[in-house]
């Protein structure tokens, strides 16, 4: 199950996610060029803020990772409880 799992993940991101996104691309593009003024920002404070910042940058994008295959798997169970109907 974990291989489908993984295979349906990577279709989504190729093919389905790019689409459902482009409504919200430039807002997508704006957060991320603020997010990078802000850790250059930080990274300015210090060799020590920059590791922080680099480690939070990882978290982030970690829980973006968690949170879209979360979505994905709930697109899953919906498809699949309505099938049953």
């Amino acid at each position: 199950m974990e291989n489908l799992i993984d295979t349906l993940a990577i279709y989504a991101a190729e093919n389905l996610i790019p689409r459902f996104q482009e409504e919200t691309a430039a807002q997508t593009r704006a957060a991320w060029r603020e997010v990078n003024q802000l850790a250059g920002q930080l990274k300015a404070l210090g060799p020590e803020a920059e590791e922080w910042v680099e480690a939070l940058k990882l978290e982030l994008l970690k829980i973006d990772t968690n949170h879209e295959r979360a979505t994905l798997l709930s697109g899953i169970s919906i498809g699949l409880e309505l099938g049953r109907l």
